[in-house]
């Protein structure tokens, strides 16, 4: 009886970050924010990136573009369960005007692999190094997996927090409504 107990705690505990998401201090958090009244939308905090060939874009470029920006690092289990889904959302809505970013939180000094974890697992969308956590600062993402959902007027629309089997069915709605949206 005593070792049955035991392997459900054990379950339990393996079972429930996966649920919960990857925090990054101790600092609670809300799992959803919902916006329905889009007046009332909360800007999204501006930050830069450089391209490959060695352009700086900022995320007010974006304007007028549907945006889905994901927080995540790779020691995350929930992080890693959320890549296929992500991936298959950068390619549903890739050419429907959505921009899929991906914010690494990895440290620096783990550039390489981070670049390697990347390949592995086939992510084509656009991933980003916040390696000082600048980014995640902004935007509060104190726990990851984070997504934000950023209207085509640059307004954060959505933000939900950890992994859910269902995430791209759910996703996909919170997407298609603020493609919708002018």
């Amino acid at each position: 009886m005593k070792k049955r107990v035991l392997i459900i705690i054990v379950i339990l505990l393996l079972i429930i970050p996966v649920f919960a998401g990857c925090n990054t201090n101790k600092q609670n958090t809300s799992n959803n924010t919902n916006n329905q009244n889009t007046s009332n939308r909360q800007k999204a905090p501006d930050f830069s990136w450089q391209t490959q060939n060695g352009k700086i874009v900022h995320l007010t470029d974006l304007k007028g573009k549907v945006v889905l920006l994901d927080f995540w690092a790779t020691w995350c289990g929930p992080c890693r369960e959320t890549i296929p889904h992500v991936e298959a959302l950068y390619k549903k809505y890739k050419d429907k005007g959505v921009v899929v970013i991906g914010v690494n939180l990895d440290k620096a000094s783990g550039r390489a692999a981070v670049s390697q974890f990347i390949k592995n697992n086939g992510m084509t969308y656009l991933v980003i190094s916040d390696a000082n956590g600048s980014t995640a600062s902004k935007y509060g993402a104190t726990s990851i997996p984070r997504f934000f959902f950023i209207d085509k007027q640059g307004n954060i629309a959505k933000m939900i927090v950890g992994y859910d089997p269902s995430m791209e069915e759910k996703f996909s709605k919170e997407i298609d409504s603020l493609i919708l949206e002018k």
